[in-house]
């Protein structure tokens, strides 16, 4: 079992209904984008009805991994760039492929006491609580790019060993 001594915390849990601040607030605190901007991005999501997320990546503000950030910040779950750090295939087969694909999960690292670390696209899915449920045991969630969990479950079922 490997510690990963750079998540501060995962004490999270996914009964908690806290009230959260926003998406534009959490990255208006953190000056990745300034008001106008996100006036702007908040008027196109409401005739869309697309993702804030999605939008500011669209128009070039922002970059996937700054919104996957602020998502981890705002739910209060750790960031983990498995772009830069390997995926452990054990524990990403604690989780049945076809339900990692389609909830946009991957396990990570099997950490201290067993908990899997998983890594999220999209905190706010209700998919947590079928990957959860999935994998039999204690979870901790993180958050990381869609595109890299999906680049990592490639490179898993196509058999590729870094």
């Amino acid at each position: 079992m490997t510690s990963l001594p750079y998540l501060p915390r995962l004490d999270h849990s996914l009964s908690g209904d806290d009230a959260r601040p926003h998406l534009g607030a959490v990255l208006l605190k953190s000056k990745l984008l300034s008001a106008e901007q996100l006036d702007a991005a908040l008027a196109q999501q409401a005739g869309t009805g697309r993702r804030l997320g999605e939008v500011l990546v669209e128009r070039g503000w922002l970059y996937p991994q700054d919104i996957a950030r602020a998502l981890a910040t705002q739910y209060g779950f750790v960031y983990v760039d498995i772009h830069h750090i390997s995926v452990d295939p054990a524990a990403a087969r604690r989780l049945d492929p076809e339900i990692g694909q389609r909830c946009c999960a991957i396990g990570v690292r099997v950490l201290d006491g067993g908990v899997l670390l998983v890594a999220v696209a999209d905190p706010t899915s209700d998919s947590l609580h079928e990957v959860q449920r999935a994998i039999h045991g204690p979870v901790a969630f993180a958050v990381t790019e869609r595109d890299d969990i999906s680049n990592a479950w490639r490179r898993l079922l196509s058999g590729y060993r870094p």
